[in-house]
This record gives C-alpha cells, sequence and structure tokens, in this order.
C-alpha cells in the first residue's frame, strides 16, 4: 500500500517555519531509518506559500491566486510518499517522527493512502 504522508504546521508565519540545524540533522536521520526499511519512495519540503499559487474552481469559473495563503490554518511543508503493509504500519512510523515541541507549533502528520486499480471496478463491469 502506498501512502502519501503530509507534513502540516499551524500558523500563517511561514517564515518562522525555518528547521534549525539539529532538528535538520534529526529529521535526516529519520528519512535515512526510512529508506533502509524500504518504506520511502519519495520526500520533500515545500516552499513558503508566498511562493506559489492556488487554481481555484469555483460554480462554474476558475481564478488564481496568489500566495501566501493567509486564509489557511494549516500549511503543508513537506511530504513523504511510502510503501507500507497498512495504514496501521504507516502510523507507527509517523509516530517516530521527530517534532520540535519548543516551537509553540501544532505539528500534524496526515498519512493517506492512494486509491490503487482494486479500488476502482473494472470498466466493462459498469456496462
Amino acid at each position: 500500500m502506498r501512502v502519501m504522508v503530509m507534513i502540516k504546521v499551524s500558523g500563517a508565519d511561514e517564515s518562522a517555519i525555518v528547521p534549525t540545524p539539529e532538528m535538520m540533522a534529526e529529521m535526516g536521520a529519520y528519512n535515512e531509518k526510512l529508506v533502509k526499511a524500504g518504506i520511502m519512495l519519495d520526500g520533500g519540503g515545500l516552499r513558503p506559500s508566498s511562493d506559489g499559487a492556488q487554481v481555484v474552481f469555483e460554480g462554474g469559473t476558475t481564478s488564481v491566486v496568489d500566495g501566501p495563503f493567509t486564509e489557511s490554518k494549516e500549511i503543508i511543508v513537506g511530504y513523504w510518499v511510502w510503501q507500507v503493509r497498512s495504514l496501521e504500519e504507516a502510523v507507527e512510523w509517523a509516530r517516530q517522527c521527530p517534532s520540535d515541541p519548543g516551537s509553540g507549533r501544532r505539528e500534524v502528520l496526515e498519512v493517506r493512502p492512494y486509491y490503487d486499480e482494486e479500488d476502482f471496478p473494472a470498466a466493462e463491469a459498469r456496462g
């Protein structure tokens, strides 16, 4: 089962979400554990929302909103793609992730399974 693990933090001050050298070292060691276990397929950190854009589809119209996304309560700052046997296994790996309790921010790892082909009925079965 493939899962995406989204790293979210609360607060709109994205400039304050810069990891310390100590946190970078802890995350590097954690990522190495994931790689050695054959879990991690991909991962990365995301630049601030001020460097991005949102494409919004609403009521038949399309609009583009340039960052920063100040209305967001939680901002996705990074992600991993993991190959695991179950959601429970992914959660156990996520529980081992280093965090920065001194930051004063709420940090959330959201674990979401990918759809697989077997999640959808074959086109022929739909008739």
